[in-house]
């Protein structure tokens, strides 16, 4: 059999070709929309009886009680944890400010320390220019100062009467320069060595002019110097132990001539020297004790002439000789009157 066929329908024209058949329908007025009517309040529900417990059976209830205590025990651990939390790990905030106050703390301590040793040098200063400037331990005492060294001249009263201005003074800031000063002033005394004996004391070592000869004075008496012409005493008579020196008046150089033999004279020739003059630097001469009369002439060569001088007054032609030259002394002479 044939199938049936079905009717073609025509092509549809395109929607912008399309035109409405329905009449135009007039505009419709606006209605405004007007409130429900509220609903009444739903009825509450009724409320439920609790169930009556049902049994449950051992396994549940094991199982229960495990589940409890596992809860129970994560309860106690979290407890545990929280006072561990917050006793040994504090907030940041709260250890930054102990670490600030522990901070502060050695800051302190340090400048305790600091200022304790400081205190205590101030103490330690104190107490020690207390006992070296103020206290009697270092004070000088007058009854500890030793001297030596006074010779035939110095006067032992005068040494100290300058010791004894200085007492009680520090030891450790006395002045040993300016005494030792102050002792070379005295009439007599050549040099003077002071040294410190602590705590309280000094040594003294004097060095003494001893006289060499003794110089007549035109008034009257003698003067006594040294061997650098320093007068070092006086005496209202000739002393016998030193040798009698006639010189011009306010001549230093023929005065310097006369003590130049007299220096280097032995000291067994010095000693029997009784009386010198010098009228010039070159007519020095000296009258020997039981001995004869020396014409010496100038201080040159002074140590040749003392050897042939001694030598000579050994011989026999010497012992009676009046004059002994020795101004020449590789030319010496002897003379009677």
């Amino acid at each position: 059999m044939s199938e049936p066929t079905r009717p073609s329908r025509p092509p549809a024209a395109p929607q912008w070709a399309r035109v409405s058949t329905s009449p135009p329908t007039a505009p419709q007025p606006r209605v405004t929309k007007q409130a429900a009517p509220a609903r009444p309040a739903a009825p509450k529900p009724a409320p439920r009886k609790p169930a009556p417990p049902v049994a449950s059976p051992p396994e549940r209830r094991a199982g229960t009680a495990l589940t409890d205590a596992g809860k129970s025990t994560v309860s106690a651990l979290t407890v545990v944890l929280e006072k561990a939390r917050a006793t040994v790990v504090p907030p940041l905030a709260e250890r930054r400010d102990e670490r600030e106050a522990e901070r502060r703390k050695a800051k302190q301590r340090r400048r305790a320390i600091v200022w304790g040793r400081r205190a205590g040098y101030v103490i330690i200063a104190g107490a020690a220019v207390w006992l070296v400037l103020l206290s009697p331990v270092f004070a000088l005492d007058s009854a500890n100062v030793q001297v030596s060294g006074y010779g035939t001249v110095v006067d032992p009263a005068e040494v100290r009467e300058v010791v004894d201005a200085s007492e009680g003074a520090s030891l450790a800031t006395f002045s040993v320069g300016h005494l030792a000063s102050q002792l070379k002033d005295i009439p007599g005394v050549r040099e003077a060595h002071v040294e410190r004996s602590w705590p309280d004391g000094l040594v003294i070592t004097l060095e003494s002019r001893e006289p060499v000869a003794a110089i007549p004075d035109p008034k009257g008496g003698f003067d006594l110097v040294d061997d650098e012409g320093i007068q070092v005493g006086r005496s209202a008579k000739a002393p016998k132990d030193l040798p009698s020196l006639a010189v011009p008046e306010d001549n230093e150089k023929v005065l310097q001539a006369a003590l130049g033999v007299i220096n280097t004279l032995p000291d067994e020739l010095r000693n029997r020297v009784d009386s010198m003059s010098a009228a010039t630097t070159d007519s020095v001469s000296f009258k020997l004790s039981k001995g004869p009369r020396v014409e010496w002439g100038s201080a040159e060569d002074s140590a040749l002439k003392a050897q042939v001088l001694t030598v000579l007054l050994e011989s026999k032609k010497a012992k009676k000789a009046d004059i002994i030259d020795v101004s020449a002394p590789t030319l010496p002479i002897t003379k009677n009157n």
